[in-house]
């Protein structure tokens, strides 16, 4: 009786999942954040230095950590990966790079108070440039760990057992960042981000196994240079590839409109769905709707699609379209920010 009934339970699940069939997509978003399309020439500045800091702190701090100029090399490289990134957005005339700055009370992982709007105007016009983005803090936090073990070497009297030490040094970087809009004195973001370089190494006492993860320097600055990538592309259009199950199952029209759909003929396809969008069977009518639904979204309807969506779950029950619906509404709720920010 248990296997029959286990039986009857995959028979149903395989059943389900083979009257649905998988499209790729793909989707456009607003940015994370808006920048007036006035904006056509930008600065970026490190700002991430502490103004006057002691020496002898800096030097104990980095021995300790074994951070040498890591926080210099790395705050660069942040500033230089939102540089390279910005140039790749056709959208800018004209970027560059500031000279840095210090902040008093910098160098630790808080923000530290904003650019005051005097100065902000001050860089902005002798720069020629219409926005600021201030890499604000950058801090590289290292931490050490040993374990020792053992391993077998081969050598001309026979194998032999010898110690092992092995040390892992992970780097956490830490960056807060703003961008200034003088025009209207508004600061459109601030934005923490923290990610972590791991290294190993191993030797046959504490300092060698040490000695062969120095080099890991490089690693931190490629991996802040892809944080300050990550930070500029917020002022970004972003397209995202999603994935969409629709019905392929259930009238002889749908199953047309699933051949039709698999040699990319998706009007073709439409057109079968639209004939199901009145059919007496509540169930095919539904599936119908859902997929017009998709098919909206395809053609970029999104507000049709929300339609077609709500009305399969509200009139027909298909318990997909509930959370599709709400899929797209965010869509939408994410658009009409945009274009109130926007003033269009």
């Amino acid at each position: 009786m248990k296997k029959h009934y286990i039986l009857s339970i995959a028979f149903i699940t395989v059943l389900i999942t083979s009257c649905t069939q998988r499209v790729y997509l793909t989707v456009n978003e607003p940015p994370a954040v808006h920048l007036d399309k006035m904006y056509d020439r930008g600065g970026v500045v490190n700002r991430s230095f502490a103004e006057g800091g002691s020496e002898i702190l800096e030097t104990i701090e980095n021995g300790l950590t074994l951070e040498g100029d890591l926080d210099l090399r790395g705050s660069n490289a942040a500033v230089q990966g939102v540089f390279d990134q910005l140039t790749t957005n056709q959208r800018f005339q004209f970027v560059t790079i500031m000279d840095s700055l210090t902040v008093k009370n910098g160098g630790i992982d808080v923000f530290p108070a904003p650019l005051p709007w005097f100065k902000v105007e001050k860089l902005c016009l002798k720069n020629e440039v219409g926005f600021l983005i201030a890499l604000e803090v950058y801090d590289t936090d290292t931490k050490v760990s040993y374990s020792t073990g053992t391993t077998t070497k081969n050598t001309p009297l026979g194998s032999v057992t010898l110690p092992t030490h092995n040390a892992t040094v992970t780097t956490i970087i830490k960056t807060g960042w703003r961008i200034y809009d003088p025009v209207n004195k508004l600061i459109l973001d601030e934005f923490w981000m923290t990610d972590r370089v791991t290294s190993r190494g191993s030797g046959i006492n504490p300092v060698k196994a040490l000695s062969t993860i120095l080099n890991r320097g490089q690693a931190v600055t490629q991996l802040s240079n892809e944080i300050g990538r990550f930070y500029a592309r917020r002022i970004e259009p972003q397209s995202f590839r999603v994935w969409r199950d629709y019905f392929n199952k259930g009238s002889q029209n749908l199953k047309i409109a699933k051949r039709r759909s698999e040699v990319g003929d998706w009007d073709g396809a439409a057109e079968m769905w639209e004939k199901d969008l009145d059919s007496p069977k509540r169930k095919v009518a539904g599936r119908a709707h859902y997929n017009m639904a998709i098919y909206k979204e395809i053609q970029g309807d999104v507000e049709g699609a929300l339609e077609m969506a709500q009305k399969a779950y509200s009139d027909y029950n298909i318990k997909q379209a509930q959370n599709y619906a709400r899929i797209l509404r965010n869509r939408l709720a994410r658009r009409e920010r945009d274009k109130a920010l926007s003033g269009d």
